[in-house]
């Protein structure tokens, strides 16, 4: 999650759907960031000035956390040092905290997470015992380290479960490029927020510029139709660079997630496409956790619910759609 958090700025984009109400379905991506980057590149082709970039050390040697539970996976966390701008290199796991994860029931259900020797800062829950998560319950993770305290909370919210998905040429690139769409009932009830993660061949896609996440700010209780939650975008020159090839399989999670940690994402997502001349300065990214010592903490702690799609495999018929 390093560059997630300490890169920036934005340029989002909303996805057009079929089906009633989803025209307004907020869906972010920042799949035309590229845009951004290609304006910067000939902004500056002949530019030689020299500019002397001094970058401040304020806030070095921070603590930073991933850390997630869902319905499906037990918790695990990440815990971290973060590193100066220009250091190029793993994150260092910090080894010998105390971490535990508990929940709001009652009596609540508390667990001591063990670390994993084999990865350092990497805690987990131990091997004869499991922790899932249940929808409706706060969950709160608390960690201590180097003399400090780290806390946050998350709400886990029961998510729909997803219909189906199907891949087919999108109508974005003049069908040139493959895209996943989505099927499902959005719940009555406003205050809903989602995201969705996209496997190919069982292997989660962790681009930040593909991160799909949406409100249900304007389709509350509708029928989503068609939602286009991923495009395969490559320079057609290098057809090595696709994602989503022949034979490939390919599911959906659509997942439940509370509305800081959809904040959250959307500030990724804005920060994963900067690059521009009039981009706005980059900012570490508000975490959920507070640490007793003051300082802030880089990182996110989500719990969700987890709905699993059908497989589609990507076979010649669909291969043969493709506006070559």
């Amino acid at each position: 999650m390093k560059n997630q958090i300490e890169n920036s700025n934005a340029f989002p984009s909303t996805a057009s759907r079929s089906g009633s109400g989803a025209s307004n379905f907020r869906l972010r991506s920042s799949v035309f960031g590229l845009l951004v980057l290609v304006f910067s590149t000939l902004l500056f082709t002949s530019c030689e000035d020299v500019i002397d970039v001094k970058l401040s050390e304020e806030n070095l040697n921070l603590i930073g956390v991933e850390a997630s539970i869902t319905t499906v996976d037990e918790p695990t966390v990440f815990l971290y040092n973060t590193l100066k701008v220009d250091q190029d290199v793993t994150y260092p796991g910090i080894i010998g905290a105390v971490v535990t994860i508990s929940d709001n029931a009652t009596p609540a259900n508390l667990m001591i997470m063990t670390e994993d020797q084999a990865n350092p800062g990497h805690y987990l829950v131990p091997k004869d015992k499991d922790y899932f998560g249940v929808a409706g319950r706060e969950y709160t993770l608390n960690i201590q380290t180097q003399g400090v305290t780290l806390i946050a909370k998350d709400k886990l919210a029961k998510v729909e479960p997803i219909d189906s998905i199907e891949v087919v040429p999108s109508q974005r690139g003049e069908k040139r490029f493959l895209g996943i769409f989505t099927y499902g009932k959005e719940p009555k009830g406003l205050g809903n927020y989602y995201k969705w993660d996209i496997y190919i061949n069982d292997t989660l896609v962790h681009d930040a510029n593909r991160l799909a996440v949406a409100s249900d700010e304007f389709v509350d209780g509708n029928y989503i139709s068609k939602l286009e939650i991923y495009t395969d975008f490559y320079d057609t020159n290098k057809p090595e660079d696709r994602k989503l090839k022949l034979n490939d399989k390919i599911q959906v999670k659509q997942t439940s997630i509370s509305e800081f940690a959809y904040n959250f994402y959307f500030q990724m997502i804005n920060q994963s496409s900067t690059g521009s001349l009039f981009s706005v300065p980059t900012a570490n990214i508000r975490s959920n956790f507070t640490a007793s010592d003051g300082k802030p903490v880089l990182g996110i702690f989500t719990a969700r619910d987890v709905s699993a799609s059908n497989k589609v495999l990507i076979d010649q018929k669909i291969e043969d759609q493709l506006k070559k």
